[in-house]
């Protein structure tokens, strides 16, 4: 799907404010790091979606009394007019900002990871925003994530004569069992490490043994531990070093906290009126984070109506993000 129209939306309104403008292309996710003058904060917010799924009552952009519906609505493009609204407020005040919009935030975070690494003076922005649906509450801490495919590998035969082969679903099944038997993994968002075991497959025919069978699998982890060493546990877990097994790493994200001082979380959690608080999800904080620690994700609406069939986003969350926004760049 492409990512232009949403662009072209954004852009006009980054260059009305009189800011900077420097595009990455990034093979066909573009973002965009925009900038005017010497910026004292940043906010970010990714452009893409999720597919939007079935079983929708409401359409695309429908709005019903103060909720706007749609695919995206909370997540995030609530988080972008916010953020959209309030810079043009600084703008007309004269004051330096800067704004990030990326692409394919949902799968790989590669808009993310480009302008991090073509924009290495972020670090030096005292306040980053991302503007995530947080419940207008402080987000300072995500989990890590390690998803991975395991493949094991049989021998074709015909099924009527089992003695000729080997079955590799016969021999995926109790690694997976082994796997999420393990005392490591809780069954809530608040456990230190969460596993989902979420596609399956394998097998060519109902009358031929399975040469080969996979499991793609989603782990969520705290900082208590790195991406290697929860890589190294699980291999362990699934017997990885026998010859018949292959663990293939598809996509990771490293646990991040947020670097900001006591002092300064403890004025913002006044304005708020709430606690920050940890989430079992990463967002771009994990790539930004890491180039800058003073890095929070605060943004309208509840995530828990993220990726959800008839997803909402509040507008009066949206408008009182605006103020809260304004406020926080006084504080800085």
């Amino acid at each position: 799907m492409s990512k232009e129209p949403v662009l072209q939306v954004v852009t006009p309104l980054l260059e009305k404010m009189g800011l900077t403008i420097h595009r990455h292309e990034n093979a066909g996710n573009p973002a965009i790091f925009a900038t005017k003058g010497s910026p004292k904060i940043l906010f970010n917010g990714h452009l893409d979606t999720v597919p939007k799924g079935e079983g929708w009552k409401y359409g695309m952009g429908q709005v019903d009394d103060d909720r706007v519906y749609g695919r995206g609505s909370l997540d995030m493009k609530g988080g972008c007019t916010s953020l959209l609204l309030a810079c043009e407020i600084l703008a007309e005040k004269g004051m330096d900002f800067a704004i990030i919009f990326t692409t394919d935030e949902e799968v790989g975070m590669s808009g993310a990871k480009i302008v991090a690494e073509k924009h290495p003076e972020i670090a030096d922005i005292p306040l980053l925003i991302i503007c995530e649906p947080t419940g207008m509450l402080p987000v300072i801490d995500e989990k890590g994530i390690v998803q991975f495919r395991i493949t094991t590998f049989g021998k074709n035969a015909h099924s009527a004569m089992p003695e000729l082969g080997r079955n590799a679903i016969a021999d995926l099944i109790p690694r997976l069992n082994e796997l999420i038997d393990s005392e490591l993994f809780g069954l809530s968002q608040h456990d230190p490490v969460t596993i989902g075991i979420n596609m399956i497959s394998g097998g060519t025919g109902m009358n031929v043994m399975p040469e080969s069978a996979s499991a793609v699998i989603d782990v969520r982890f705290h900082s208590k531990y790195t991406n290697p060493e929860m890589l190294g546990i699980l291999k362990k877990l699934v017997r990885a070093d026998d010859e018949s097994v292959q663990v293939e790493l598809i996509h990771e994200l490293v646990p991040v906290t947020s670097g900001i001082s006591k002092e300064f979380l403890a004025r913002l959690e006044t304005l708020l009126g709430g606690k920050a608080y940890s989430v079992p999800y990463g967002t771009e904080m994990a790539v930004f984070g890491q180039l800058n620690p003073n890095t929070i994700v605060l943004g309208p609406g509840g995530s828990t109506m993220a990726h959800q069939t008839d997803e909402w986003v509040d507008v009066n969350d949206v408008v009182r993000a605006v103020d809260v926004y304004l406020e926080i760049t006084k504080m800085i």
